[in-house]
């Protein structure tokens, strides 16, 4: 896997094969440590309806 993590945190990777994931082990969790960035989850306007 190839990813950049753009926030700090506890990342979970986990197959969508429940049986995968579950049985063989098909699951990671990634600890990544780093500033927060508050511009990267700020809601920048209001929640409108759904069209």
């Amino acid at each position: 896997m190839l990813y950049e993590f753009r926030q700090p945190g506890l990342h979970v990777y986990l197959s969508h094969n429940l049986i995968e994931a579950i049985l063989l082990g098909a699951a990671a969790h990634i600890a990544v440590e780093g500033e927060w960035n508050d511009d990267l989850m700020e809601q920048v306007k209001e929640p409108g309806p759904v069209l």
